[in-house]
């Protein structure tokens, strides 16, 4: 005779031992897929845009004063003084000082458009005669404002007289005219050019040929 309970009991053993000798399934790693191309070029001019975003309405950092700087290198510093009524400059490259006038001291067979010589600190400083250079007539001694302007060309220290220094000026190469339309009884080789400043003409003299 079939006992159902011992089969009943038996075939629940067995189901239960199938379960436990069954092993859970291991966790299946889903990995990322890989960038297109598309999706990395998208992702860098994302990037580029941001940066482009932070920067937008900033200046750069030192840009505007190397602008400047350059600006003020090209521009030439001169120095301008009166002689015989006409506003003249000078490049202040060669400008050693300016000093009062003094007793100058004549020097035999000189050359002509030399005045004499001076002592300057025990520097010999030959004076030269820039006012006969330029065609105009023999000052007035006694000028109060008279000073010496004292230059350095080629090694050696000369000198000239004007009747009265102003001041250092800047101004751009651009702004002088290379053809200047002079008085005929100035000498047209000593000059470089003009300019306007402060609403004044200004003739440029060439260093050179004024004191050559």
């Amino acid at each position: 005779m079939v006992d159902l309970v011992k089969i009943r009991k038996k075939a629940k053993a067995e189901g239960r031992k199938q379960k436990a000798e069954v092993k859970p399934a291991e966790p299946v790693e889903v990995l990322p897929e890989p960038p297109t191309q598309d999706s990395a070029l998208s992702t860098q001019h994302s990037a580029k845009l941001e940066h482009f975003k932070e920067q937008a309405g900033t200046k750069r950092e030192g840009f505007v004063d190397e602008v400047e700087e350059a600006a003020a290198a090209a521009q030439l510093e001169l120095l301008t003084f009166v002689l015989a009524g006409e506003q003249y400059a000078l490049d202040i490259e060669h400008i050693v000082e300016i000093v009062t006038p003094r007793s100058v001291t004549r020097v035999p067979n000189a050359e002509e458009g030399i005045v004499g010589i001076i002592s300057l600190r025990g520097t010999i400083v030959t004076v030269v005669d820039a006012r006969s250079k330029l065609r105009h007539p023999r000052g007035n001694g006694d000028h109060p404002d008279r000073r010496i302007i004292v230059v350095e060309k080629s090694g050696e220290t000369l000198g000239f007289e004007v009747d009265r220094v102003l001041r250092v000026v800047k101004t751009d190469p651009g702004a002088i005219e290379a053809h200047p339309v002079v008085h005929a009884s100035e000498q047209h080789e000593a000059i470089r050019g003009v300019f306007r400043h402060a609403d004044a003409l200004t003739i440029l003299l060439d260093f050179d040929k004024l004191l050559a």
